[in-house]
């Protein structure tokens, strides 16, 4: 007798996806959705930016944008995955099948596999709050601005390199091997919340560590004086 071949377009092929829907509307489309989402949310930052009485040089508008456009996807999209992973797979809204789009990359998004969901749910509890904080921080000038830069962005970096890493561990038995959907979405995507992540860890922890010398440094005439 012929085996049941899988009703899913996911790898690995033979995993078990009994509530699997298609996508109501194709990747091109699912794809423009998100990516003016994300292009909304930037300019709702460039008009904050504009607003701002905040003298700001071209590094911290790119931080104030950036982290917006981050709180947006932390909070909003992996929180929808998040709240909904049980039964994404078979849902018929957009966001849904912007997620099915993306498991071609990494199906365990559609699976509820226990790191999957942890890990988002960290990410759009904690890590989406403290981007808007950052965000927050540059566009008022406020001292709270690196310390949240810096708790944002390695909580960012670690949480993406596990989730790069665990689906490494098992030969990247999740992802579909066309280049299209491995190299485009699971390494060109993720490379994005690693590579900028590091340069804002450095940026902040070398103005933290600035500050903490001239605090020092005043302390230390303080004393002299006194």
């Amino acid at each position: 007798m012929e085996a049941q071949q899988p009703q899913h377009p996911y790898f690995p092929r033979s995993m078990s996806m009994p509530h699997y829907q298609p996508s109501q509307f194709s990747a091109i489309e699912s794809l423009l959705t998100v990516g003016g989402s994300a292009f909304a949310v930037g300019l709702l930052a460039v008009f904050l930016i504009g607003r701002t009485k905040t003298p700001l040089t071209c590094k911290d508008k790119f931080v104030a944008i950036w982290m917006m456009v981050s709180a947006g996807i932390h909070m909003v999209l992996e929180g929808y995955f998040v709240y909904h992973n049980r039964d994404l797979a078979g849902m018929q809204t957009v966001m849904a099948d912007l997620w099915r789009e993306y498991s071609h990359s990494d199906s365990r998004y559609l699976t509820s596999d226990p790191f999957t969901v942890i890990m988002e749910g960290v990410t759009a509890v904690c890590d989406g709050p403290f981007a808007a904080l950052t965000a927050y921080g540059v566009l008022t000038d406020s001292p709270v601005r690196y310390v949240a830069q810096l708790i944002v962005s390695v909580m960012q970096l670690y949480g993406n390199v596990l989730y790069m890493l665990t689906n490494a561990f098992e030969g990247f038995a999740y992802s579909n091997p066309h280049p299209y959907y491995f190299y485009g979405y699971f390494v060109f995507m993720n490379a994005i919340w690693v590579v900028i992540p590091i340069y804002l860890i450095h940026d902040a922890w070398t103005n933290i560590y600035r500050g903490m010398l001239i605090a020092k440094r005043a302390t230390t005439v303080t004393k002299k004086s006194q």
